[in-house]
């Protein structure tokens, strides 16, 4: 491999991948970056994977000679983060070296990286040893960047981070050409979130002429990657979904990024939750609402987390109050509920403050029926992008308050 290439683009390209990288990879192969220089396309490809996902990130470059070549991405990001701009020159070599007569010659790969004025070399390994990246080759389909950020944003947060039940750590993907619909649950909770493929006020965008609805299932650090790999540059993205190959594959720019969806069938969480029926409706300001939460937070522990709400139409108002062993807390806000209301429910506190965060709007309409029912909780006033529409519907289950 020898290859000519400018300092910032290297360097944005192995941020990308480098940001990537799994923290603890599960096999030593996996802590580096596959370098591929591709002598017909004139680039070079940068791969990251820990088998769940892989990232590529490609740039364009003058390949004098083609090659490939896995070296530490830590280190190569290193080296590449403090070198000067302007050009510089990657090369990689083969070595074969024997020991003694009696022992098989063992083949050393390295990668050079110079400029004028300073030279490094890292040992690295094969090509082959690296994991295969599959891509799908199905037709793309369009999706705002806006889209995708905002509708996983709003059911993360819903998602367990134990990643023993592999069942609640998942989000589902419904996409079809009018809506792109998200599901998450941690069995505490279940948020559903279905925003508008085309924005407001903006011309239509061209779609797949297809009444196919795609359907699949990814790990919840998938989704997380994705969002956070979608910068603000980003305009749209085009996912490639194969329902045979299992595999998904969104491209933007210069990157691709692919990963295996989950097999098995996901919880009909709607089906359930439509069996659900609210006869009343709290409206809350989301600020103050979550200023409350958050004080009465430093009250509890890991072992009690609950806390109690009680409605009071005839003050219009709504307290929150924690009660431990040592300690105790009590605050109240102002609300808008019916009069004759009267309704005492306790929730976790931890998944009511996690829900409040995640509604995108000025205030939140609560749904409630009575306190072993399930509340739902909804979007209500202005939202930070108001192009974009959509619906949120997050349920949580309260908790279990035995009869005295």
């Amino acid at each position: 491999m020898e290859v000519i290439c400018g300092r910032t683009k290297f360097y944005n390209a192995m941020f990308l991948v480098h940001c990537a990288t799994p923290a603890k990879p599960s096999h030593p192969i996996l802590a580096n970056v596959l370098v591929i220089a591709d002598v017909e396309t004139q680039e070079v490809h940068l791969n990251v994977t820990d088998l769940a996902l892989t990232v590529q990130s490609s740039f364009a470059v003058q390949v004098l000679l083609k090659g490939e070549i896995t070296v530490p991405v830590q280190m190569l990001f290193e080296i590449i983060k403090h070198f000067p701009h302007g050009n510089i020159f990657l090369n990689s070599q083969t070595q074969m070296i024997q020991l003694t007569e009696e022992e098989q010659s063992t083949k050393i790969y390295s990668l050079r990286i110079s400029d004028t004025d300073s030279k490094y070399e890292i040992k690295g390994s094969s090509a082959e040893e690296f994991p295969p990246t599959n891509i799908s080759d199905t037709t793309p389909v369009s999706l705002s960047m806006i889209v995708f950020k905002d509708g996983s944003k709003s059911v993360l947060h819903a998602v367990s981070a134990d990643e023993n039940n592999y069942l609640v750590t998942e989000v589902h993907v419904q996409l079809t050409q009018e809506k792109l619909k998200l599901i998450g649950t941690d069995g505490h909770g279940v948020a559903i979130t279905e925003v508008s493929t085309q924005e407001i006020g903006r011309k239509p965008r061209q779609r797949v002429k297809s009444d196919e609805m795609l359907k699949f299932t990814l790990p919840d650090r998938v989704v997380r990657e994705i969002a956070r790999s979608l910068g603000d540059d980003i305009e749209s993205t085009n996912i490639l979904y194969g329902a045979q190959s299992s595999c998904l594959s969104l491209a933007w720019q210069d990157v691709i990024l692919s990963c295996s969806v989950l097999e098995g069938i996901y919880p009909d969480c709607e089906k359930l939750l439509a069996q659900v029926s609210f006869e009343k409706e709290v409206f809350l300001a989301r600020a103050p609402l979550v200023k409350a939460l958050e004080r009465l937070a430093v009250l509890t522990d890991k072992k009690a987390q609950e806390i109690y709400l009680q409605f009071d139409g005839s003050l219009q108002q709504l307290r929150l109050s924690i009660e431990r062993k040592f300690s105790k807390g009590d605050l109240v806000i102002v609300a808008n509920l019916p009069s004759e209301m009267m309704l005492n429910i306790q929730f976790n506190l931890k998944y009511l403050i996690e829900a409040a965060k995640a509604i995108p709007s000025t205030s939140i309409k609560m749904h409630l029926q009575q306190s072993d029912h399930p509340a739902m909780l909804v979007p209500y006033g202005d939202r930070p992008n108001p192009d974009v529409e959509m619906s949120m519907r997050h349920f949580l289950l309260p908790l279990y308050t035995p009869q005295q």
